[in-house]
């Protein structure tokens, strides 16, 4: 049997943990942000010069609304888990808002950038802005949302990747809230473990975006947990019991 501590817990969390806080999405319903901006228009690094008051119009709206929204208790129960087992568990998140921070997690890897921040494009530089409005019209048109955009390579995406193959039998991955459309987290970590780390996958979708992808025959997870993240962190939840067992060994 693995000695617990050489068993890691590797965390994925999408825009799903989020929306339980009140955070919309991009992609999902009529209230997705989609619903009410092309994607071309302000999210693409090719218009961005062309849009570039849009765009930081866009983001404004999303930077200062996080100011009225608080970490739920999914964004808790990671928080803990990582307090309590250390570097144990790694936490990669796809979200750009900081409410993993603000619930205490002492180490989050944003994936595709911190809304928190602005890229100086002329000096190459990240300056935070926290959660107010940037006043574009009186800088100079050299100031980008540190986001990434459609078009740009995500510099984090080395490091998923040299993660996703070191995956192995003693890690227990645990993707929640993400849709699985930009990034296939369940499918990568399958693929880098070779099929040997167990994966479960948190969304409450009814209908499996894997079964979209590669048919309903193959499934790159270990489980599919149709329920919110809150519910399946909650103490007392299978999902809960599994990492617990899982640390514990």
């Amino acid at each position: 049997m693995t000695h617990p501590d050489n068993r890691r817990l590797i965390i994925f969390t999408g825009a799903g943990i989020s929306a339980e806080s009140g955070v919309p999405t991009f992609r999902t319903g009529p209230d997705g942000l989609w619903h009410n901006h092309r994607i071309e228009d302000v999210c693409n690094i090719d218009t961005f010069e062309q849009n570039y008051d849009l765009v930081h119009e866009f983001y404004n709206a999303r930077r200062t609304a996080l100011q009225g929204v608080n970490p739920n208790p999914a964004h808790q129960a990671i928080a803990d888990l990582q307090q309590q087992h250390g570097e144990r568990i790694r936490l990669m998140t796809t979200n750009v808002d900081d409410l993993h921070e603000r619930a205490g997690s002492p180490a989050v890897e944003h994936i595709h950038g911190n809304l928190l921040e602005l890229v100086n494009l002329a000096e190459g530089e990240i300056q935070p802005i926290g959660y107010e409005a940037f006043d574009h019209a009186a800088h100079p048109p050299h100031f980008k949302p540190n986001v990434v955009f459609f078009g740009e390579v995500a510099p984090v995406y080395r490091d998923l990747f040299e993660l996703m193959n070191s995956l192995t039998r003693h890690d227990l991955v645990l993707v929640v809230g993400s849709s699985e459309s930009v990034v296939q987290f369940c499918l990568q970590a399958y693929q880098g473990s070779g099929g040997e780390a167990i994966i479960l996958y948190v969304d409450p979708t009814d209908t499996c975006p894997y079964d979209r992808m590669l048919g309903a025959g193959f499934k790159p997870y270990t489980e599919h947990f149709r329920m919110g993240a809150v519910e399946a962190l909650s103490q007392g939840s299978e999902v809960r019991a599994w990492v617990e067992e899982w640390l514990q060994g």
